[in-house]
């Protein structure tokens, strides 16, 4: 996201991406190409869609401009009140990322999982965030 200002969240909730088992190309270009067993720290972004039509609460995470999933709906709108003052900033949030799994040239079966602040937690990771 070139040129886009950016929020860093901070946290040590490991949350695992939903759906990244549709855009493992997209992981596969992430990563370089790389054959084997693959552990990637890199940075995502989060953006609501609340246009979304399957999930008004849906958080697309990227990574290096491509859609790589989305934050579980069990959590995503947990996340909203969060991503709310980011995005009226005209900010996007971000956050660490790792991406990890196997990859080869036939098959991939790549995870990302992303450190958060604790949702609905008790605030002070909220604040920070939005400062």
């Amino acid at each position: 996201m070139a040129g886009t200002r950016t929020t860093f969240l901070r946290g040590h909730e490991l949350v695992n991406v939903a759906g990244e088992s549709h855009y493992q190309d997209a992981l596969r270009q992430i990563t370089g190409g790389q054959e084997g067993s693959i552990r990637q720290d890199t940075t995502a972004h989060l953006i609501a869609e609340p246009e979304n039509p399957y999930d008004p609460n849906a958080v697309r995470v990227e990574i290096e401009g491509k859609k790589v999933g989305y934050l579980p709906r069990t959590v995503a709108g947990d996340y909203g009140p969060l991503l709310e003052p980011i995005t009226a900033r005209r900010r996007v949030a971000a956050c660490e990322a790792l991406v990890a799994g196997d990859s080869s040239a036939e098959a991939s079966s790549l995870g990302v999982f992303l450190r958060l602040p604790p949702a609905g937690g008790d605030g002070e990771a909220f604040s920070r965030a939005r400062r």
